[in-house]
């Protein structure tokens, strides 16, 4: 999480050194989700913001500061007010809401007229279709990346065995150097994939019944929301189950919430 939000306020710097200003500037950061969730995302700007103040040369760059903003609602009148506070403390560049259509909107507006840089942190090839003015960032891993890191968790978790459930068939093809590192067989890394039903139901007694506790999920949000509701009535959400997720999915913990019935 670190990681992706240094690039981001590595931009905010730049764009405040080329305006050679005094030797401290400010950001804003607009984050939409109230709930313990968002504490990730929180400590994840505070960690980047420190990480650049020790790292930085203040005598050409400044000290970095970051203003953090939680939207309780998503509404244009609410951020429009908060708008007006966060222009009125000289900030250089925001940092956008993940999920907040209305709120966005207006920040983009607001930010046209007063040229002060929006960045939209999400992927680039949508931000470009549907939202041509933001400055946009794509932080999403490579697939050798993600493949990297669930090798990674393999390994800290010492997984003997380990089950693949792919929701899609270029599933393979994305994770090829996950599956390089662990040869595919029933006594290493099993894959299963679901079929035209897609309903994960039989895929996931299998592996219960296969007695394998480290379970590898490829998938989008919906579906990866439903694999977790059929792995709860299944009685799969217990310790023995180590779960590993590939997809950049929001508010996990409330998906975990609501799968355990909570």
């Amino acid at each position: 999480m670190l990681a992706a939000w240094v690039p981001l306020l590595l931009l905010a710097m730049w764009v405040r050194c080329t305006a050679a200003g005094p030797l401290s500037f400010r950001i804003a950061a607009i984050l939409d989700d109230p709930m313990e969730c968002s504490r990730g995302e929180r400590l994840a700007i505070t960690l980047a913001k420190d990480s650049i103040n020790r790292s930085s040369n203040r005598s050409t760059t400044g000290k970095l500061e970051v203003d953090i903003f939680e939207l309780l609602r998503d509404s244009e009148y609410e951020m429009g007010e908060t708008m007006c506070q966060i222009l009125s403390k000289g900030v250089v560049a925001v940092l956008g809401p993940s999920a907040s259509p209305a709120s966005n909107s207006i920040i983009s507006n607001i930010c046209g007229e007063k040229e002060v840089p929006y960045v939209k942190v999400a992927p680039e090839d949508i931000l470009k279709v549907q939202f041509p003015r933001f400055t946009t960032l794509d932080l999403r891993p490579t697939n050798t990346d993600i493949s990297l890191a669930v090798a990674g968790l393999l390994t800290f978790f010492n997984s003997t065995t380990a089950c693949l459930i792919c929701a899609q068939a270029d599933c393979l093809l994305n994770l090829e150097r996950l599956l390089r590192q662990f040869l595919i067989s029933k006594e290493t890394l099993s894959v299963r994939m679901l079929d035209d039903s897609q309903d994960p139901t039989p895929l996931l007694k299998e592996i219960r019944d296969d007695k394998t506790a480290t379970i590898i999920v490829d998938a989008n949000a919906t579906m990866s929301h439903i694999i977790l509701e059929r792995a709860s009535e299944l009685g799969m959400l217990s310790v023995y189950y180590t779960y590993i997720f590939t997809s950049l999915v929001r508010r996990w913990c409330l998906l975990l919430l609501l799968a355990n019935g909570n």
